[in-house]
C-alpha cells in the first residue's frame, strides 16, 4: 500500500520513499533492512538500482535520515534524476563488477 505522503505531484506512487519513510518510522523495518534487506524489501516495486542503493546503506545513514532530509532529497532528486540516468547508473555497475571480475582474474 502506498502512502499518500509518498505519491509525488506526478500522481506516481515512489516506493524507495516508501521504504525510507518506513525505516524513519519504524525502528523494527530499520533493523530489518539492515540486517535482512531482501527479507525487509519483498513486496516493494523497486529497480535494481534501488535495491542496490538500499542494500549499501548502513546504520549511520540511517541515524542521519528525518523525515525533513528525505523531503528535500526527494525534492531535488525529482529534479534532476531521471529514468535514463537510473539505465546508466545500472550500466556503470556493470561495468564496474566486470571490471572487478576481470581484475581479480588477472591478479590471481
Amino acid at each position: 500500500m502506498t502512502r499518500p505522503d509518498s505519491v509525488p505531484s506526478d500522481g506516481k506512487p515512489n516506493p524507495l520513499k516508501d521504504v525510507l519513510t518506513r525505516a524513519i518510522s519504524d525502528a523494527g523495518f530499520c533493523r530489518q533492512l539492515l540486517d535482512h534487506p531482501d527479507r525487509a524489501l519483498a513486496g516493494y516495486a523497486l529497480s535494481e538500482v534501488q535495491l542496490l542503493l538500499l542494500r549499501s546503506l548502513d546504520e549511520e545513514y540511517f541515524a542521519k535520515l528525518t523525515p525533513e532530509s528525505l523531503e528535500e532529497y526527494f525534492a531535488v532528486d525529482s529534479a534532476v534524476y531521471t529514468p535514463e540516468d537510473a539505465e546508466m547508473v545500472q550500466q556503470g555497475y556493470e561495468v564496474y563488477d566486470a571490471d572487478q571480475r576481470d581484475g581479480s582474474a588477472s591478479e590471481s
